[in-house]
Formats: C-alpha cells, structure tokens, sequence
C-alpha cells in the first residue's frame, strides 16, 4: 500500500477479514502496526518540484518521471520488506497512489477532466512481482465526477458515530474537508466533502523562496505580523473560494505561482519573510474556516460536531489554533483515534481501494457529487507473478455469486492492531 508524498514514500502493511452480517460487510483490518516512510531520492524530489513549478513539461520528460517513479515505489517497498523482516512475495496487492502532477476536476468548455498521476503501476508490479493498482482518478473523471477528493469511504467508515456529527479535515498541500452526518441522519450515506482551497503548498513555497526549511525552520516564523488586508482581498476576490461543492483543485491553482503572487503583495507592503509566512498561513486557516460556514451545515452545527484532523498541516499549529479559535465548542482530535496513524490514512485509503477494485465493487459516491450514477470500479491493474492465486482469494473474499451477487455493502471498518 503506497502513498507518495514530494518528500517521501509512505508505505503501511495490512491484512482485511470480512464478516458476514445480515444485510452488509463488516472488514477487520489487521497488522497494521507495520507502516514507515522511505525517503525520496534527492534527485527525484527536485525533478519533481522542478515539474510542479513549471507550466508544462516536454512529453518526454513525463515519460521519464512516470516510469521513475514506479522504479521508486518499488524500490520502496523492497526497502520497506526488509526493514520489517517480510517478504514480498507474501504480498497480495499494491495499492498505489502515485505522484498527483495535475488535475483538471473543472475544465473550460469544450475540454475533458483529466489528470496526470505519476508512478506507472506496470513498473512497480514488474519489479516486485506483485499485482499493482493505481491511477484511480480516471475512472472517476471518465463518468462525470471530478477525480478528488477520493477518500469520504474510508473516512465514513471510520468516524460516524451514532448521534453526533463527524468532520474530517485533511491538511495536505491541497485541504480537504468531509462532512458525516450523525447515523440518526443517514451517516455515511448522507456524508458530502469537497476541496476546500490551500493546505500546505502555499506555505512550503513561501519558506523555499526565502532559502528556508519548512520542516526544520518553521517554529522561527510562527509569529510574524499578519497583513489583514491581504487576507481579506485574497478571500473576497478568489474564484475558486467562491465557487459552490462539488469542486477539486490542485497546485495549478494553489501551488508555487500563487504563493509567489502573495510573496509580491507583501513585499510591497514592506513584509517581513516572517510576516509574509503568517500572512499565507492565516489566508490558508481563514479559507478552510470559510468554506466550512459557507457550505456546511452551519456554525453551531459545528461548534456542536466532533472534528477531526490530519494531513502534513497538523505540524502548522497557528493553523490548527486559528481553526479551533474559530470553533471553540468543537471536540478537536486527531485521524490517530480511528487506529490509523494520520501520516498513513492515504496510504490505507488507497490500499482499500485496490482491494475494492480487485474484489469488482464499486465504492460509495458522497452526496453532493457531480454524478451520483453509475458507481465506478476505480484504478488500473497491473497483474503480478500470483495474479490467479490473487484473484482466486478475491472471489473467495468477496462472494461466490454472479454480477453483483455476493458483494454486500461495506458498512463498518474496524481496525485492530497486531496482537
């Protein structure tokens, strides 16, 4: 199970069991005490900043990064294996979720959703021997969907809760938020999530353009003097903020061009890199808090709601505190309550999703999606060496019926650690 990230390579190991109730599916997953990141190679991680920085890179070079990276992956999992004394051939299923360079969820008229997501999932079963999937957007885009966010399954399964709702904030470079109402109000039947604007990669932008670390420097500019003014023009003329859900975005919108823009109105307004890295950070905080008042179910539902937090962005504590200033009467707790670690909900989302692929089910589609029908089957496979075995114990797994017999609804998912 593999997530990427510019950094590096989250990669967890986990076991399903499922149980039979009378009308869904309960999945147990096990053993995931095992889950570790593997450092990206130098190189690779400035090619690939280089190529998120352009406006377009040659074909040739895409090629290149795409097989690259699936080298990578795989390296990465035999790195994995060994650091934890398992071997690779008793893997199953890679589920990857390759390195996401662009995404096109809202495209101008006359062109396509489309996306370009590297790590050729070929590659990577090639050289590990084990059945891969990846590139699970495209599915969602061929039908009418926008391709992101793609983890509302596994965060329903994991936190509805019976009479309170449920809020999932996931501060990556781009953040995205997932509303499960209570169970008394349709749960993960009813929950809804959209992108809700900046994460991250504004702010790592802002410190790499002063010759900063942002993982290393960041307590030093916590407390520059933010520009109001700024964040007040940034959130009242923004397109995207003031677009309605369902919506994804990507760098295109919120990567190095715009945190340079920002860099720009600061520096004429005589901004110190201190105040000018506030400055984004309190833009990145008001927006996500914008968009949970303007198209969520209101203030005092929140301020009522238990919410859960994860992504890289939980290292930015004014982040975390502006929110929870924001929402005072909020139960604010961290995605490590479920049993997964934060750092590793992709990796896990993806990994369900192979199997989910693989078993022929398609997965839920949230409520306020673009196109509620037909459910896609998402990702591409890659068979392995044991491709047979693999799709012998699929069919075991999943139920021996025809079309869509046998493939109940998957309703609870509960995670157990390794005895």
């Amino acid at each position: 199970m593999v997530m990427n990230g510019v950094t590096g390579v989250t990669i967890t190991l986990g076991s399903y069991t499922g149980i039979q109730q009378e009308d869904y599916l309960c999945i147990t997953q096990t053993d995931f005490s095992q889950y570790d990141s593997v450092v990206m190679p130098s190189k690779i991680r400035s090619e690939i900043l280089s190529m998120l920085q352009e406006d377009a890179a040659p074909p040739s070079m895409l090629s290149q990064m795409d097989a690259e990276m699936g080298h990578t992956f795989a390296n990465a999992i035999h790195i994995f294996a060994q650091r934890h004394g398992i071997s690779v051939d008793d893997i199953d299923l890679i589920g990857s979720g390759g390195q996401l360079v662009t995404l096109t969820g809202a495209p101008p008229r006359g062109q396509h959703r489309s996306n370009m997501c590297l790590g050729e999932g070929a590659v990577i079963s090639a050289k590990t021997g084990v059945t891969t999937v990846s590139d699970y957007r495209t599915a969602e885009q061929a039908v009418g969907r926008q391709g992101a966010p793609l983890f509302a399954y596994l965060v329903g399964l994991l936190l509805h809760h019976p009479t309170r709702l449920q809020i999932c904030i996931t501060i990556g470079g781009i953040t995205t938020i997932c509303f499960i109402p209570s169970d008394k109000k349709g749960g993960i039947d009813a929950m809804y999530d959209w992108d809700t604007g900046p994460g991250t990669c504004m702010i790592d932008a802002a410190y790499r353009h002063f010759g900063l670390d942002p993982q290393t420097d960041q307590p030093s500019f916590l407390h520059g003097e933010i520009c109001h003014e700024i964040v007040e023009q940034l959130l009242t003329n923004d397109e995207y903020l003031s677009t309605r859900p369902p919506k994804t975005t990507a760098r295109e919108i919120y990567g190095d061009a715009m945190a340079y823009k920002i860099i720009g109105m600061c520096a004429y307004r005589g901004c110190s890199p201190a105040d000018t890295i506030s400055t984004i950070t309190r833009f990145t905080s008001a927006s996500i808090a914008q968009q949970i008042l303007l198209y969520g179910p209101g203030r005092d539902a929140v301020n009522a709601a238990d919410i859960t937090v994860d992504g890289r962005g939980m290292a930015h504590t004014s982040l975390i505190s502006d929110l929870q200033a924001e929402f005072p009467k909020a139960r604010f707790g961290s995605f490590d309550k479920t049993g997964i670690p934060s750092n590793a909900k992709k990796a896990v989302g993806f990994a369900m999703q192979a199997m989910e692929a693989l078993l022929g089910r398609a997965l839920p589609v949230p409520t306020n999606a673009d196109v509620r029908r037909p459910n896609t089957i998402t990702g591409k496979l890659a068979p392995g060496l044991r491709w047979r075995e693999v799709m012998e114990k699929s069919v075991r797994f999943g139920g021996n019926g025809r079309g869509w017999e046998g493939l109940p609804e998957v309703r609870e998912l509960v995670v157990k650690q390794r005895e």
